[in-house]
């Protein structure tokens, strides 16, 4: 198995690839950039590209960043973390607009192309709920599917700041009523081994849905597995009560 060798700056001839489910991941083209890895700027990156409509008064992310901090002093904190973000990625200019008195996430080249994972996560599901609508079962199926395979877990788990606790709540809700549907649809069309996987992945992410494992259990006795079903009660049992 071949290595990806991880760099320290941003190819601008590559796309670059922002993860932000399941945990903090930038990519060049297909190269790790492994160079941002002080959880402060990675909080500070993240909010800036999930609030990249709008400018960011510095006064704001400052609070948001340093709350226990003086006015004075989250405003020099900010300013160092800006610093080291350029020493960090030098090219982020490219990406990130920086005045005094806002930073706005707003790329200023044409070939400063980029992907945020959560941007194709929401798109995903708005594809799903359009072919809702015009009652396109297979494209909706394969939205939602491919919404699911995009969750790699939850919005920055390694970050404890207040700012993402709602965001990262809301995120998480998409991805449980987006399995939910989905596990519906696949009931529908009787594709039991799928809807199975789909609920196992569910779980995965939350171990106390008590809806979860009673589908799960008649899945399984729906294709015949009694001793499956059974498991999976034993489990119920163990982990809710």
């Amino acid at each position: 198995m071949v290595e990806m060798k991880e760099q320290s700056n941003i190819n601008l001839n590559f796309p670059l690839h922002i993860h932000l489910l399941g945990d903090f991941l930038l990519v060049s083209g297909d190269t790790p950039v492994a160079t941002v890895h002080v959880p402060r700027l990675q909080s500070l990156l993240a909010y800036l590209v999930l609030h990249r409509t709008a400018p960011q008064a510095r006064s704001h992310l400052a609070f948001l960043l340093w709350p226990d901090s003086t006015d004075a002093q989250a405003h020099v904190n900010l300013r160092k973390a800006l610093h080291h973000l350029r020493q960090a990625l030098p090219s982020i200019d490219h990406f990130l607009h920086v005045d005094r008195q806002s930073l706005h996430w707003q790329p200023s080249r044409s070939d400063a192309a980029w992907t945020l994972d959560v941007q194709h996560f929401e798109q995903a599901l708005a594809s799903a709920e359009q072919t809702e609508r015009v009652l396109d079962k297979a494209v909706m199926r394969q939205a939602l599917e491919g919404a699911l395979d995009l969750y790699r877990g939850d919005l920055l788990p390694g970050c404890y700041d207040e700012w993402i606790l709602p965001e990262r709540d809301g995120v998480r809700q998409l991805f449980f009523q987006a399995a939910e549907r989905l596990i519906t649809l696949l009931e529908q069309e009787r594709d039991y081994d799928a809807a199975i996987r789909t609920a196992q992945r569910l779980l995965r992410h939350d171990a106390l849905q008590e809806t979860t494992y009673r589908q799960l259990m008649r899945f399984y006795a729906l294709r015949g597995d009694r001793v499956a079903a059974l498991r999976v009660y034993h489990t119920c049992v163990t982990v809710l009560e």
